[in-house]
């Protein structure tokens, strides 16, 4: 393997390698490594110390570490920055040294790129055997025109490594984690400094070695498909798959086989860097297409423009991965739902999450990624999503954040305010040109000015009259379709944001809300708030499980909370919170999502969502059938287009790209989703939907048709109970029906047999 972990076992290093991706991201974001890296960032050095580390230019027969077996394919490269540079300078130093390293990925052999414990940047490229390691970084420190950090041409170097999170990892290659012919290269590389010392060998023996290398190529180009895998994945299954989707299942024939064999190397290119040779490693020569035709077609499909993996690959991948899931059982997805504790956050989260969240402990990141939503949205205007039933929705997120009392709720204010900041400045112009309005225009006066239809304010305080909100969802109608917003401490608070002051009214808005449907006034007076306007209204509130239940209690089965999203706070015992700051680079951040969600308007729709989509309401179905939960299944109807909902906007902000990172986030947000609202909510909803259900029955019921031929009391006095018939007993309802002569029996307890009339 070309990626080592170090461990110290008895006071020495012991490397243990890492086979997939999968393991290396898991123990990069690991609760501890993330708390580690997060006080390296803050100056602590101690806490650099205790980050994970990778070791990458692993050579056994030179400097050998303890555990390794083979030299690794991979070299490490350790790129620091000058000193005393102030933060925007380095910033933009940083960002032309990353930017110049990625332009020359192809060219460099570039397997990762990341971000160091602090202010630097880890490069890690394909070894060249013929060459040491000093002479590996200097060929790269040319290249690439940066110095190399000198200490890094050791062998046993180790790299102090951050989260996998996209602000950390830029950059990562399977093939990093492939070691194939490692022992050859080593040979090669003997070979080399062999040829180096001497004259030129013998012709015979050149003859030689040129016949040697073309019978391991012929041995490569014949090898077979299922030796290279991609995440998993070995490529005689993905292009069986491929076939499966676009070609009815049929492998090309002649005929069609030039055009299908420049299809599908078009599609995996991405996937097989760019590289003929390994394109005709998985890619067979079908129907014995000559081979100058056969690699014609695959120089021709390289040669297209390059725009990482195109639309049908994506798809086959994500089939791929559909499969693996349904072949999980189902007990697997019953455990979440069963389990004491929440359904785990995926360790890797779609861009720009994993930014957003990095500051708070590890057991606030689900609470605060899910609550970033409702102030995200906030700064788009004019976007609809088309849902897979052709329904267009709206970016609608009301999210409520249900926990324990001093449990730290407050984790989500802060990334809250600073995704609405912007907003909250312009507001602030808004309410001081309204103010100065007013006051030209006081009550009373004989001759009004025209309040100026430019006036829009988005972030609300919690204290309005029913006038002032609904000029508030009428200004942010007509100026562009935009959203108000408004987040409380306390879910009770809500009630205050009209005069009317009650749940039933919060529980209107919320139900109007969701669907975007028609919120307003008419009035007959000249100053008078006059108007009717769809109500966008995204807002944050926090409650402990007891106020929730209390505030809710009257509209458990109206739909008021299968339009919430919600979360909560699982706090480990003892655990004392420590966060990160704030500071400019997060700011930065932030400023950057907020550019992207003010530049989205008018209507998207994602095939690949929507499908997913479709596949989470099945597996809802199985789910509810499984639980024999009536409730889980009527939350799960609303639930699933939130967490759609929440997908299409990382699918935005992600360059229009469905992932597989995605679909993962988009999945445990439904199911955490449900289990919060089941946790809550799910006792007084199952019983409300029993009561419903009797209530609905029309006209009385035949109870000994309802029986079968053969009964015993038992089976009556069940009937019953389901039915909630509290008077009278089920004996002396059996006396009455013998004595009718409706069923016969020898004793009460025995069986009971319906007599025939």
């Amino acid at each position: 393997m070309s990626v080592h972990v170090i461990e110290y076992k008895n006071g020495a290093k012991t490397m243990i390698p890492i086979k997939n991706f999968k393991e290396f991201a898991a123990l990069r974001n690991s609760k501890h490594n993330r708390e580690m890296t997060q006080q390296a960032r803050n100056g602590n050095a101690d806490g650099k110390r205790r980050m994970i580390q990778f070791n990458y230019s692993c050579m056994p027969n030179d400097g050998k570490l303890k555990g390794a077996t083979v030299e690794s394919n991979s070299v490490g490269m350790d790129v620091d920055f000058q000193a005393g540079m102030d933060k925007e300078e380095f910033q933009r130093q940083f960002d032309i040294v990353k930017e110049n390293i990625l332009a020359k990925a192809d060219e460099l052999g570039l397997l990762m790129l990341e971000r160091s414990a602090t202010k630097g940047l880890h490069v890690v490229f394909r070894r060249h055997p013929e060459m040491s390691q000093e002479e590996n970084l200097k060929w790269a420190s040319k290249m690439l025109g940066v110095e190399a950090d000198p200490a890094a041409k050791d062998i046993t170097r180790v790299f102090f490594t951050p989260t996998a999170d996209a602000q950390d990892l830029f950059f990562c290659k399977d093939e990093l984690f492939i070691n194939e012919a490692a022992e050859g290269k080593k040979e090669e590389r003997t070979k080399a400094t062999a040829e180096t010392a001497t004259e030129a060998k013998p012709e015979a023996e050149a003859s030689k070695a040129t016949e040697e290398q073309s019978d391991k190529a012929a041995e490569a180009q014949s090898a077979p498909q299922g030796d290279v895998i991609y995440f998993g994945y070995n490529f005689t299954k993905i292009i069986a798959k491929y076939w499966e989707v676009y070609n009815g299942g049929k492998e090309p024939v002649v005929g069609n086989r030039n055009a299908l064999i420049f299809d599908l190397a078009r599609s995996l290119r991405a996937i097989c860097d760019y590289d003929i040779n390994v394109l005709k490693l998985v890619i067979p020569r079908y129907c014995d297409l000559p081979q100058e035709e056969y690699e014609q077609c695959l120089k021709n499909a390289i040669d297209e423009p390059r725009k990482g993996i195109n639309f049908k690959l994506q798809k086959v991948l994500n089939l791929l991965n559909e499969e693996e899931n349904k072949g999980k059982s189902q007990l697997e997805l019953v455990n979440a739902l069963d389990s004491k504790l929440p359904p785990q956050m995926p360790t890797i989260l779609p861009s720009p999450l994993g930014e957003l969240c990095s500051r708070a402990p590890e057991y606030y990141r689900p609470a605060v990624c899910e609550n970033l939503f409702p102030p995200m949205a906030v700064n788009m205007s004019g976007v609809k999503f088309m849902y897979w039933d052709n329904v267009l929705h709206e970016a609608t997120f009301m999210e409520l954040l249900a926990a324990q009392m001093s449990i730290g709720k407050g984790c989500v204010t802060k990334p809250c305010q600073m995704m609405v900041s912007r907003i909250s400045e312009n507001d602030k112009v808004a309410r001081e040109r309204e103010a100065q309005w007013k006051l030209k225009n006081p009550q009373g006066a004989t001759s009004l000015e025209a309040r100026p239809k430019d006036l829009c304010v988005q972030s609300l305080i919690d204290n309005l009259t029913d006038a002032v909100f609904n000029q508030r969802v009428a200004d942010a109608a007509y100026n562009g379709e935009k959203y108000i917003y408004v987040k409380v401490d306390e879910l009770d608070t809500l009630k205050n944001i009209t005069s009317r002051n009650s749940e039933q009214e919060v529980s209107t808005i919320i139900r109007k809300a969701f669907d975007n449907s028609p919120h307003g006034q008419e009035r007959v007076g000249s100053a008078s708030v006059t108007g009717i306007a769809p109500l966008r209204f995204n807002f944050n509130a926090s409650s402990c499980p007891k106020n929730a239940r209390n505030f809710f209690r009257k509209n458990i089965t109206d739909g008021t909370i299968t339009r919430l999203s919600v979360s909560t706070i699982i706090k480990p015992e003892g655990a004392r919170p420590v966060y990160g700051i704030y500071d400019d680079e997060y700011r930065a951040t932030v400023n950057k999502v907020v550019d992207l969600l003010e530049s989205f308007h008018g209507t998207y729709k994602c095939e690949e969502a929507n499908k997913f989509a479709q596949n989470l309401c099945d597996e809802n179905e199985r789910l509810a059938e499984l639980y024999d939960s009536e409730g889980y299944l009527v939350l799960s109807y609303r639930a699933t287009v939130i967490a759609w909902l929440k997908g299409m906007v990382l699918w935005l902000l992600n360059g229009q790209q469905w992932t597989t990172v995605i679909e993962d986030y988009v999945r445990w947000s439904l199911r955490y989703d449900l289990w919060c609202k089941m946790l809550i909510f799910g006792e007084m909803l199952e019983k409300e939907i029993a009561e419903n259900k009797l209530s609905n029955h029309r006209g009385p019921q035949n109870l000994c048709e309802m029986l079968p031929e053969i009964f015993r009391l038992k089976d009556l006095e069940n009937l019953r109970s389901r039915l909630g018939k509290r008077g009278g007993s089920a004996k002396n309802l059996l006396a009455k029906w013998k004595a009718r002569g409706i069923v016969s029996y020898e004793s009460i307890d025995g069986e009971i047999v319906k007599c025939k009339v």
